[in-house]
């Protein structure tokens, strides 16, 4: 399952090493984070930019896009 939010990108996917699907959450087609849910509680991620020092974003579009993620996994 995919979901488009600008240039933000949740795929809901069943990875070999995880028991649950997990939330991927792309930036420009660049992978920024993951989140799991491990027994009962959820597990957040967070990947090195692939070319800077950090990802910069504003608050409250990053943690819009984390909390559609987790809804999306939680389904």
């Amino acid at each position: 399952m995919r979901c488009n939010l600008g240039q933000f990108e949740i795929l809901i996917a069943s990875l070999p090493h995880r028991e649950r699907v997990v939330a991927e959450i792309y930036y420009d087609n660049m992978y920024w984070a993951q989140i799991s849910q491990e027994e009962e509680e959820l597990i957040v991620q967070f990947y090195s930019h692939p070319t800077e020092k950090y990802w910069i974003f504003p608050f409250e579009e990053a943690v819009k896009v984390l909390e559609q993620a987790k809804n999306k996994l939680l389904l």
